[in-house]
């Protein structure tokens, strides 16, 4: 008989530590899948522009053909969004951008223009990596749309 409770205290004692244990493995599991989604979202995300190819390249596998001579100039993320860089912002984050992220970061502005002539693509570069961007009309009334694949 003394097998018998010393067998059922053990027991015991080896399920409430289950219990924990498992509380313990499901909270770190989902702590791994949120840090892990968030990594693999940034990478997903990260686009290579440290070379004038690369940047080329990108802009090809969005759809569009460009003349491989930019334009460039270097400028300072603000800290602080006027409303007008709000709205900028906006237009980056439907292309899977925050410029946000980059505050009183310097980059690099490379804008190309298209094969057509209609359009100029521009990417924003920080430390060698596509932070930004657009695809603006040259046209007087022409509009800013973020860097998406085009629609054929």
């Amino acid at each position: 008989m003394p097998h018998i409770i010393k067998t059922v205290i053990y027991l015991k004692l080896f399920i409430t530590l289950t219990k924990k244990s498992i509380a313990a493995i499901l909270f770190a599991a989902v702590i791994a899948v949120v840090v892990l989604s968030r990594i693999c979202s940034v990478k997903a995300q990260s686009q290579d522009g440290s070379t004038n190819a690369k940047r080329v390249e990108y802009i090809n596998s969005i759809g569009y053909s460009v003349d491989d001579t930019p334009t460039v100039k270097e400028i300072t993320v603000p800290q602080d969004f006027s409303p007008v860089y709000e709205k900028y912002n906006r237009i980056q984050s439907e292309a899977g951008f925050d410029l946000s992220a980059h505050r009183g970061e310097k980059a690099l502005v490379y804008g190309y223009k298209t094969a057509d002539g209609e359009k100029t693509v521009t990417l924003i570069v920080s430390d060698g990596e596509i932070i930004g961007g657009d695809i603006c009309s040259v046209r007087i009334d022409g509009e800013m749309l973020p860097l998406l694949k085009k629609e054929k």
